[in-house]
């Protein structure tokens, strides 16, 4: 590994560090690295513990596992959301800016994956664009909108808790 691939992977272990220690994550640890890419475990939306991966190579964080048991219409009204997230409508502070980063979804047996590629290089952008995609995919796509069953059923939620 080179030492551009480190200081690449450490930005992206600092910037996730800041947001467990703003509390964002209930937890989180850098878990290995090999061949140019790094795991990362955090436990993060309804105490879940997901792995983050990111590949320093082509500059990507795969998050596998976001959402499970999801059909297919959900997987569509969630790529709809997201390309919704990339809009110009939006307020640049709150927009995914296309020309810094590809975002892109998978569906496979039920779950959903998520994955942030930075295209500019800037890897500590994607980094906070991913988190704050998942933070409104849970907290706005899900609580919100009419998937609110899903989130209630699969998580095993109180609804009058929530």
């Amino acid at each position: 590994m080179t030492k551009a691939t480190l200081s690449t992977s450490d930005a992206v272990a600092e910037t996730l560090a800041r947001y467990a220690e703003r509390g964002v994550f209930q937890s989180f640890s850098r878990q290995s690295a090999a061949r140019g890419k790094t795991a990362f475990q955090i436990v993060w939306h309804r105490g879940r513990a997901f792995e983050l991966v990111f590949d320093n190579k082509r500059g990507t964080l795969r998050l596998t596992e976001l959402l499970p048991q999801v059909s297919a219409p959900m997987h569509k009204d969630l790529k709809a959301f997201i390309e919704a997230r990339q809009s110009d409508d939006l307020p640049e502070h709150r927009r995914i800016d296309r020309a810094r980063v590809e975002v892109r979804s998978s569906h496979r047996a039920g779950s959903v994956s998520l994955s942030m590629t930075a295209i500019s290089g800037d890897c500590q952008y994607a980094v906070t664009k991913l988190v704050h995609l998942v933070n409104e995919i849970y907290l706005i796509f899900l609580a919100e909108g009419e998937h609110f069953d899903y989130l209630v059923e699969t998580f095993d939620l109180d609804p009058d808790r929530m």
